[in-house]
């Protein structure tokens, strides 16, 4: 935080410490609500996982439940900081105690931002692994991205800490010992990789949808799918933009603060939601699957176990994944679907529809067909 020169504080109106002008609610409505939708993406994530496709969950799963956690670390700072300790008014009508209290939220939520904004991405890149197939440039550079995200991660994490000497200078600003090196470049350079890093997660998976021997509307459902990545890349972006401003253009700064606090929570959160969206197809499709039986079941045009017409078959040089009537799939001559099929290789079955979402019929494609 930059001090102002005693010129600018000489054109500051006289201090209200009373009944000062203050933002009002919406940042801590606009927080409050991201949080919620995150968190009920997340649960719905872990239900379509472990009740829907009835599969164990995994690492990504678990990795995001942790980001989560860290996220909703993030803006309860937010809220704290907006509502308790002056970062929705003017600089000149907060109290040094205040202040001093403002800058440890600031300090908490940056660390919790980069653990949230971090474990999200990994979370992400660990769910690619789940349909990239082996030997292929889409796992590589996955697995790349997540140790590139981890060491970064960890880079500015450990630079946050030790920016200050001693650390409690970074929120006690006319402390005589004091030795800090500037925030902006550190702000700026972690806000930028964030930018990078989201795009880098939105970009990894297109190309690979793109050239999968899928019907073209499969095709561009699954890259629709996962194109709310650039959500989070915009947003970053808009961070990485008040992250300047605030620290470099204002000297206002718990004013001008309250957009990038803004910015800094929904972010985390977006992170969150991009993340668990694509599985949510699956649940989307399991209710809508339902509410089509009832119907046929009320016109009278329910048929025998597996009725109904083949509607979506996918074929490789190992095999054809057939969906069948919404509710069944049959699965001749496995190949790399066998490990989820159960029978031997080559002898035809029927399975639950819900037991399979689109990353397995992807990875089914792509292995047979590349």
């Amino acid at each position: 935080m930059r001090l102002p020169p005693p010129d600018v504080m000489a054109a500051w109106p006289e201090p209200n410490y009373v009944n000062p002008v203050t933002r009002g609610p919406a940042l801590v409505i606009a927080e409050l609500i991201a949080l919620s939708i995150s968190t009920i993406c997340l649960v719905l994530r872990l239900y379509t996982r472990m009740y829907v496709l009835r599969n164990k969950t995994g690492w990504d799963d678990w990795i995001m439940v942790t980001a989560a956690i860290f996220g909703a670390g993030v803006t309860t700072c937010v809220v704290l900081a907006a509502t308790r300790y002056g970062w929705d008014i003017h600089i000149w009508d907060l109290t040094f105690e205040r202040m001093i209290v403002g800058r440890k939220i600031s300090f908490a939520a940056q660390a919790l931002f980069i653990l949230a904004t971090a474990l999200a991405k990994i979370s992400i890149l660990i769910s690619y692994l789940r349909i990239a197939p082996l030997d292929t440039w889409f796992r590589r550079f996955s697995v790349i991205t997540i140790w590139f995200v981890g060491l970064v991660s960890i880079a500015f994490f450990v630079a946050l800490f030790t920016q200050c000497t001693p650390l409690s200078s970074y929120w006690d600003l006319i402390t005589f010992d004091r030795d800090c090196i500037p925030e902006a470049p550190a702000l700026l350079a972690q806000a930028s990789s964030t930018a990078l890093f989201d795009f880098i997660v939105w970009v990894l998976p297109l190309p690979t949808f793109y050239r999968a021997k899928l019907p073209l509307a499969q095709r561009l459902a699954l890259i629709l799918l996962f194109s709310f990545g650039l959500v989070v890349v915009v947003s970053a972006c808009v961070r990485a933009y008040w992250i300047h401003y605030v620290v470099q253009e204002t000297y206002d700064v718990t004013w001008e603060g309250f957009h990038l606090w803004l910015w800094t929570a929904i972010e985390v959160q977006l992170g969150i939601i991009c993340g668990c969206v694509p599985w949510l197809k699956s649940l989307f499709k399991k209710w809508g699957g339902r509410n089509n039986r009832r119907g046929s079941a009320g016109s009278g045009g329910g048929g025998g176990g597996g009725g109904g017409e083949v509607y979506r078959t996918y074929s490789g040089r190992q095999g054809t994944l057939s969906f069948k009537g919404g509710s069944v799939v049959r699965i001749d001559s496995f190949g790399k679907v066998s490990s989820h099929g159960g029978d031997r290789p080559g002898r035809e079955q029927y399975i639950d529809l819900e037991r399979y979402d689109d990353s397995t019929v992807v990875n089914f494609v792509m292995a047979t067909n590349m």
